[in-house]
């Protein structure tokens, strides 16, 4: 009798073991699967934002980028007028050389080539600044997306013409200096300019080959590049658009009456003028 109490003795405390192992075990997997779901809720949490920020409108950062150089364009062609356009050296013949009244010339087609190339970066960034404002466009990773997918040639022409317009008021300045002091004066500044325009040349390389990152859309290699292409873009897409093949035109008729002037300034259509 004793001996089959002690078995069912043993018998229960172990099935309340197994009972007891079976309660630890279904409550440690409960706990398991708690910190499981927190822990994924957390990490999605913190992964979310991340990947949000990755691509979003950045709209106002492009039309910043467009101020940045639409007010320094407008400041350079306002002093372009005073110092290339009203003050320009005249040209007298009885005592200036051939050589320089072609300098002269030339002094005043740079100061005119200079305030348009300003006023044409003004045109580019004010309408893409208008049209960043309108228009809604989808969120991109990046500025630089942004630009190089709805502001190609924008970007480029305001970069292109704000640059060129900026050397030749440099090149102005020198040459006010010559026309104003004499030749050794003007060498000088000249000289000072020249220095300025190379040094200015390789900061701007510097900076167009490193973009926005490494993986970012580059739109050229240097400022020769970045001209070559905007050129090239510009009168591929001029088809069709009347008025951008008639500008087109009158830009190479204009390369033709440049030619022909330095070439009469040398006195080499001399002769077919005297007969």
């Amino acid at each position: 009798m004793s001996d089959r109490l002690s078995t069912l003795d043993t018998t229960t405390s172990h099935s309340n073991i197994n009972s007891i192992m079976l309660i630890s075990i279904k409550k440690t997997s409960i706990i398991i699967g708690i910190l499981s779901l927190f822990q994924s809720r957390h990490v999605h949490s913190l992964s979310t934002p991340v990947v949000a920020s990755l691509v979003k409108d950045y709209s106002g950062t492009a039309a910043g980028l467009f101020n940045n150089m639409r007010t320094p364009a407008a400041l350079i062609g306002g002093a372009i007028v005073p110092l290339g356009l009203l003050t320009a050296p005249e040209i007298d013949k009885s005592k200036d050389s051939k050589r320089v009244q072609l300098f002269k010339k030339v002094n005043l087609l740079l100061a005119i080539a200079s305030l348009l190339s300003e006023i044409l970066a003004i045109t580019f960034s004010t309408v893409a600044i208008n049209k960043l404002a309108e228009v809604r466009f989808p969120p991109t990773t990046g500025v630089d997306e942004l630009l190089s997918k709805h502001f190609e040639i924008a970007w480029m022409g305001t970069n292109v013409h704000f640059l060129l317009g900026m050397f030749g008021f440099g090149l102005l300045v020198g040459s006010k200096a010559f026309f104003t002091y004499g030749s050794k004066v003007g060498k000088i500044s000249g000289c000072w300019g020249v220095a300025v325009f190379l040094h200015c040349s390789s900061i701007v390389n510097q900076g167009i080959a490193l973009g926005a990152g490494d993986n970012s859309p580059h739109f050229a290699s240097n400022l020769l590049t970045l001209v070559i292409r905007y050129v090239t873009l510009t009168m591929s897409r001029a088809r069709g658009r009347p008025l951008s093949m008639i500008a087109f035109g009158v830009i190479f008729y204009s390369l033709f009456l440049s030619i022909e002037m330095v070439a009469e300034s040398f006195g080499f259509f001399q002769k077919e003028k005297d007969n």
